[in-house]
């Protein structure tokens, strides 16, 4: 009995003694044009709603216009594959949308 209490206790040290998984950082201001169009469509869609997010929230605004959302992802994108290596946020405020 002892050695059961015993090995379930060094199980339960060794599981909780394992590093646990770190969370990604990603620096918005460090993307470029380039690398978010030739991300996948979800990694496109994740950082055009946090940039929305973003600046509606800079805005004071906490609504979500989802057909002024396509129209400026579709002036960003046009911009962008004419300019890929300027930065997202450059972009953003080059073609006036903030």
């Amino acid at each position: 009995m002892r050695l059961n209490v015993f090995f379930a206790a060094a199980a339960l040290l060794v599981t909780a003694s394992q590093p646990s998984t770190a969370q990604i950082s990603v620096d918005m201001n460090e993307i470029s044009c380039g690398r978010w169009l030739d991300s996948t469509p979800d990694e496109r869609d994740f950082i055009r709603f946090w940039m929305s997010g973003y600046y509606n929230a800079a805005a004071n605004s906490n609504v979500l216009n989802y057909d002024a959302l396509r129209e400026n992802t579709a002036k960003i994108t046009d911009y962008c594959n004419k300019n890929r290596a300027r930065m997202l946020p450059t972009a953003i405020h080059a073609i006036g949308l903030w």
